[in-house]
């Protein structure tokens, strides 16, 4: 299984639920938030991947991934990184929000 059909299986239908549970009290202020957040999330993230990849404590399989590779990181493990924190966030949201 690739890493992009992994995302696509395990995290794609949480970020659909959360995107419909969510709707409702969702506002740009919260998009804009997310979008922070991301930011701070990949700021954070990526030099310890990075690192841990640069040290052989994990590696990606090369027929697994797309190729498209930033740092020592295929882009779907940046992909990874943001779509939990979204599903999270997400899911989290109306709970949070009413």
């Amino acid at each position: 299984m690739t890493y992009a059909r992994f995302l696509a299986l395990f995290l794609g239908p949480l970020l659909l639920v959360g995107i419909v549970r969510a709707r409702s009290v969702l506002a740009g202020r919260h998009l804009l938030f997310l979008l922070g957040l991301s930011l701070v999330v990949v700021a954070w993230t990526s030099p310890w991947d990075n690192a841990a990849v640069a040290a052989g404590l994990w590696g990606f399989d090369p027929v697994r991934i797309s190729g498209i590779v930033i740092g020592r990181l295929p882009v779907e493990e940046y992909l990874f990184f943001l779509l939990q924190t979204w599903v999270t966030s997400l899911l989290l949201m109306r709970r949070v929000m009413r």
